[in-house]
This record gives structure tokens, C-alpha cells and sequence, in this order.
């Protein structure tokens, strides 16, 4: 195991040695719309304390659009923090109450492990492509 995978959370803070941390590099987030109404929500990079509010606003306004089907895919996620499991956690509550379908792309252990071990996993609906 090498230093860069470890998770955010495990690595000195930077910033304050002078070094300038862009946080808005470590995670990168885009949007597409189906014809069918289907958004799908690319998430890549890491989704620690500092990048789970960047996604959570990403993933409320879309809810608040009330989609068909809202997709999160994760298949580009390198490391996934207990913040980011909330944000899952919090958007399934959401997408329920709304009556908008949710579904989780995860190919990746990053994703899956964290998911098993916590006992989540069981409340998603997990697809390892985009096609249902």
C-alpha cells in the first residue's frame, strides 16, 4: 500500500503548510439527462469530509427536479468516506420521499467494501452498468 491510497482523512493537512490544497480536484462531478428522464449523476475522484457537501448539493438539486430515475454512478470513485456513505444514506431517504427511483452504480471495491461492511448495501439497488 502506498501513501496515495490512502484516504483523505489519513494524509496531513496541507493548507496549513503553505501549500494550496484544491479540493475541488479530488472529486469531479457531471450530469446527463436520458430521454426518458433518467438523470445519471458521474461521480469520479474521492468522496471524503471535504467532497461529500460538493456531491450532496449536486445530488439535492437534482432531486428537487424530481427525475423519473435518479442514477449515481460510482464507478469512477477511488475512495469512499463515511461522509459519503451519509450522502448515499440521506439521497435514498430523499429520492424515497420524493417517489423518484434510485439506483447505484459500483464496479469498484472502493465503493462495494465500504457498503458491505456497514451493512448499507442492502438498501440500494446496485447495477455494475448504467443499462438497467
Amino acid at each position: 500500500m502506498t501513501t496515495s491510497d490512502l484516504p483523505a482523512e489519513g494524509q496531513p493537512d496541507v493548507s496549513t503548510e503553505g501549500t494550496e490544497a484544491p479540493f475541488d480536484d479530488v472529486i469531479t462531478l457531471s450530469t446527463s439527462t436520458d430521454e426518458d428522464g433518467t438523470v445519471t449523476v458521474t461521480v469520479v475522484g474521492e468522496v471524503d469530509t471535504f467532497t461529500a457537501p460538493v456531491l450532496r448539493s449536486t445530488l439535492d438539486s437534482q432531486l428537487e427536479a424530481q427525475p423519473r430515475e435518479l442514477v449515481i454512478d460510482l464507478s469512477g470513485v477511488q475512495f469512499l468516506g463515511s461522509a459519503g456513505l451519509a450522502v448515499l444514506v440521506e439521497t435514498q431517504k430523499s429520492a424515497r420521499s420524493r417517489e423518484v427511483a434510485l439506483r447505484l452504480i459500483a464496479t469498484t471495491r472502493a465503493v462495494t467494501r465500504p457498503l458491505e461492511v456497514t451493512g448499507l448495501i442492502d438498501l440500494f439497488t446496485i447495477a455494475d452498468s448504467p443499462a438497467r
